[in-house]
């Protein structure tokens, strides 16, 4: 990304797009935050089906070795070290799953709220807003072609709010423009899903810091380490591993663009999860938050089985990736 590139704003010596608040700021977020009210009326839903996952699925693939991180530092077990750091962009749907998809959350956008904690407009929980989304992240087709990207048995997050969170970002040219900041996911294994080509939007383009995310403070606009990944064709999944990656969205300065972003769970590393309560905090709530963090860390005598049937969702095993 150019440091001086208009749709970012960016200006040598500095980091245009503002880093998302910790410490007390992060605490007055988290006091603040209220989960928009949904009333339950949706329009007529598109089906679901099973035959919309691809089942042929290939992607590039990005090590967290090659972002300065140990081996000794990663979740292991199993025979198996979850180092993936980024995969894709690719596609999981067929075009008509990705346009029924698009369907569905341009109709969920009159339930979006506001946020100044991270992304400046979004819906969270909308998997309980929609059976079309509900069936589909629970679809043990569309969890394998997910596990298989990224190596481990995933499943829907048990933390039921932030599982399915849809971005609408709206072209402005001045004011305050709607933006991702910087900022690194709560989440392990963070799908996001494109909703419109770039051709209909400018700007909104996905950037990520290639380092540790402990090398990330004092970075400046004009980094090397400041990378983009082109995640810009209507239906372009792309993976990453929210927790240890910094990123963010550039503003949308004209048209509109549309991301749905998943968060999945590996019940295998349920111990060694990433997920902090205030960052949860910060983005729905400290009440909101209090229940969803319980159900996280109730303990599981079989993680496999008990963290799925906590998700609502079929079983995946190693033995499925094979």
């Amino acid at each position: 990304m150019s440091p001086e590139d208009p749709s970012s704003g960016g200006k040598n010596g500095t980091l245009e797009l503002p880093k998302t608040a910790t410490g007390f700021d992060q605490l007055a977020h988290a006091i603040r935050a209220r989960k928009p009210r949904y009333d339950g009326k949706i329009l007529a839903e598109p089906r679901w089906d099973s035959e919309l996952v691809l089942q042929d699925v290939r992607h590039p693939t990005v090590k967290l070795q090659e972002f300065g991180y140990d081996t000794a530092e990663l979740n292991r077990g199993y025979g198996v070290i979850d180092d993936t750091a980024m995969t894709g962009p690719t596609q999981l749907l067929t075009p008509e799953g990705v346009t029924r998809l698009k369907d569905v959350c341009d109709k969920l956008e009159a339930y979006a709220g506001s946020s100044e904690f991270i992304v400046t407009r979004r819906v969270r929980s909308a998997d309980l807003m929609s059976p079309f989304i509900n069936n589909m992240i629970r679809d043990r087709a569309f969890l394998l072609a997910c596990s298989r990207m990224v190596g481990v048995p995933l499943i829907p997050h048990p933390l039921r709010t932030p599982t399915v969170q849809i971005n609408y970002f709206e072209g402005r040219r001045t004011g305050d423009r709607e933006i991702a900041k910087w900022h690194r996911d709560g989440m392990d294994y963070v799908f996001t899903i494109q909703l419109n080509d770039a051709g209909e939007y400018e700007g909104g383009r996905f950037t990520y810091f290639k380092g540790r995310t402990d090398q990330f403070d004092g970075v400046t606009e004009d980094d090397p380490r400041i990378e983009e990944a082109r995640c810009d064709e209507f239906g372009a999944a792309l993976f990453i591993h929210g927790s240890n990656i910094f990123h963010a969205v550039t503003p949308v300065t004209a048209g509109r663009r549309v991301t749905f972003v998943l968060s999945l769970f590996c019940p295998y590393f349920a111990k060694q999860d990433s997920n902090t309560f205030w960052h949860l905090a910060g983005d729905d709530g400290i009440l909101a938050t209090i229940p969803n963090w319980m159900r996280l860390k109730w303990p599981a005598r079989s993680p496999a089985m008990d963290f799925s049937l906590r998700a609502g969702s079929p079983v995946i095993t190693w033995s499925d990736l094979q």
